[in-house]
């Protein structure tokens, strides 16, 4: 029976200092003979004891195998074939009293030695790989995964305006994590790839709707977030684009836009049917507080480039946030108006 299996794993001390080991690390073979000073086939042999019991169980790492505690989701341990609810739960003290007990000195000398060890190795081979790390990376997990996690960070509930969206490159992240998302675009043909782009995904808070920049089909102080991402050197009228960005942001709401450095590039300016050269960091961001945002900062883009870094702008990025309705009727406020 499985609960006489648990009860005789546990009557032995080598295998409860096994499992006491375990349950501060994941632990080959090998450490563990190292941990407990004991022969290979000793070792292996008290390992096939506690799978038995359910009590630990093992992977495959190359053509050795690592051994963990056994425990099923929301660390309930896992029923075997054939076992009851009883079978489990013992097996859930057994562990838990394990973990519970203080590990004796020289074991956990032996284990932080052990560990020690591993550490040393992880970093011989990150000495290794450091000049070809970025594009293991980049194969494995591609380029923007972090820039999709830092979103996570923002509150779920906004409502957000893609302007300029294009081809709606930005839409499928946008979608995802917010509760509204709203692609405005002066181009039909634009809108018409904007949708496709999101329709795999059943997106059916994200909207699309026909402006440009500097007429938002936006309500007044409606929207958490606006996004404006390489659209003001198309305009003609920036400033007043952004006095739209103000108009449509609510009492706290915050604005992002992404533009290019000044440049000289013709070619560049030719290809993209540009009307600005770009723009000074520093300008940009005092029009956004001369338009009403406050807190407007310069952020520097410099990982933004192609393997050509020469044949195209620098970019950049400002943020500014609208004032809070407290702030506009403060005395301290009204003194500086």
């Amino acid at each position: 029976m499985v609960i006489d299996s648990v009860f005789k794993s546990m009557t032995d001390p080598t295998r409860r200092k096994i499992l006491q080991l375990l349950l501060q690390n994941e632990l080959g073979v090998s450490e563990l003979v190292d941990v407990l000073g004991a022969p290979q086939s000793t070792v292996s042999r008290h390992l096939k004891t506690l799978r038995g019991a359910g009590l630990v169980d093992a992977r495959q790492v190359g053509t050795s195998a690592t051994y963990f505690p056994k425990r099923g989701q929301n660390g309930d341990n896992q029923n075997l074939p054939g076992q009851n609810s009883h079978g489990q739960d013992l097996r859930g003290r057994v562990l838990d009293w394990s973990a519970s007990q203080e590990m004796p000195a020289p074991l956990k000398s032996r284990l932080d030695s052990v560990l020690r060890k591993r550490r040393t190795e992880s970093d011989a081979f990150f000495s290794e790989v450091a000049h070809r790390w970025d594009a293991m990376r980049n194969e494995c997990f591609g380029s923007s995964f972090h820039l999709e996690a830092i979103t996570a960070l923002l509150p779920r509930e906004w409502k957000v305006i893609d302007v300029g969206c294009g081809t709606g490159y930005l839409l499928p992240l946008l979608a995802e994590r917010f509760a509204e998302v709203i692609a405005v675009d002066p181009v039909d043909e634009m809108l018409d790839v904007c949708r496709q782009r999101v329709s795999d995904q059943r997106s059916d808070h994200v909207s699309f709707r026909k402006g440009s920049a500097t007429r938002l089909p936006i309500e007044d102080g409606s929207v958490d977030l606006c996004i404006a991402s390489l659209v003001l050197h198309h305009e003609p009228l920036p400033q007043e684009a952004m006095k739209e960005f103000h108009r449509v942001l609510r009492p706290g709401g915050q604005v992002l836009i992404i533009e290019q450095k000044t440049h000289t590039l013709t070619e560049f300016h030719a290809m993209m049917q540009d009307r600005w050269w770009g723009f000074e960091p520093d300008t940009l961001s005092s029009q956004l507080a001369q338009v009403g945002l406050t807190e407007c900062r310069v952020h520097e883009l410099r990982t933004a480039g192609p393997a050509k870094a020469s044949d195209t702008p620098e970019l950049f990025a400002v943020t500014g946030r609208k004032v809070m309705d407290e702030q506009m009727d403060s005395p301290d406020t009204a003194a500086e108006n």
